[in-house]
């Protein structure tokens, strides 16, 4: 496969400054639970960082969109995924791929492809935070593959984390955090060498609302 060809079916990222490795994300404003979550004061949406983002850099806004429309116009979930894997294989370089660091899961069919990318990508450390968690619901904790984590977030900031669930995330501000605190705000909004969101063995993660 040509690089030019890959892109096809949309592009993942790799010069993200936060985080390590490659990236992929889709058009907040298409966001299922998100774009209900954002009417509701105290969720975790109502000050979406992505759609500030957007708004701010219109050609964030197109790579966005851009992504999702090319996954509605694929030609077929397996192209995508094979253009994806392609990608991911070329440029993420030290095993890390996070999914959505803009956007959410759209459907069923999404989390199955992208699945099928982790599974194709053994040696890549897979990390997707969702709050569409019907869809991870339906697709069932017995099917995610070994080297994908879906951590599932809770609605509200200084919410609980979802006990249905094997690993979740949250996000706090007035009340204590749950399980491990992530660090990035310590170290300049940055991962650094933590890769705790990627750690099976961490159940839930919590964020302080910034």
């Amino acid at each position: 496969m040509l690089v030019k060809d890959a892109l096809n079916y949309g592009k993942i990222s790799n010069g993200n400054t936060k985080m390590p490795g490659t990236t992929y994300a889709v058009d907040a404003f298409a966001c299922k639970v998100g774009s209900k979550l954002r009417n509701i004061p105290g969720s975790i949406c109502s000050k979406c960082y992505t759609i500030k983002l957007q708004k701010l850099r219109p050609s964030v806004d197109q790579g966005y969109k851009t992504n999702l429309l090319k996954w509605v116009n694929r030609s077929s979930s397996k192209d995508w995924v094979d253009a994806i894997v392609f990608q991911i294989n070329r440029y993420c370089k030290d095993g890390y791929h996070r999914w959505f660091d803009g956007g959410d899961c759209q459907s069923l069919e999404m989390l199955k492809a992208i699945n099928e990318v982790a599974k194709l990508t053994p040696h890549i450390k897979h990390w997707l935070p969702t709050k569409e968690k019907g869809i991870v619901k339906a697709f069932g904790l017995k099917n995610i593959a070994p080297n994908l984590i879906i951590r599932v977030s809770s609605a509200m900031i200084d919410g609980q984390p979802l006990n249905s669930f094997d690993w979740t995330s949250t996000v706090h501000h007035e009340k204590p955090h749950y399980g491990f605190e992530c660090g990035a705000l310590k170290r300049g909004n940055n991962c650094g060498s933590c890769r705790a969101c990627w750690n099976k063995e961490i159940s839930n993660i919590s964020y302080k609302k910034h």
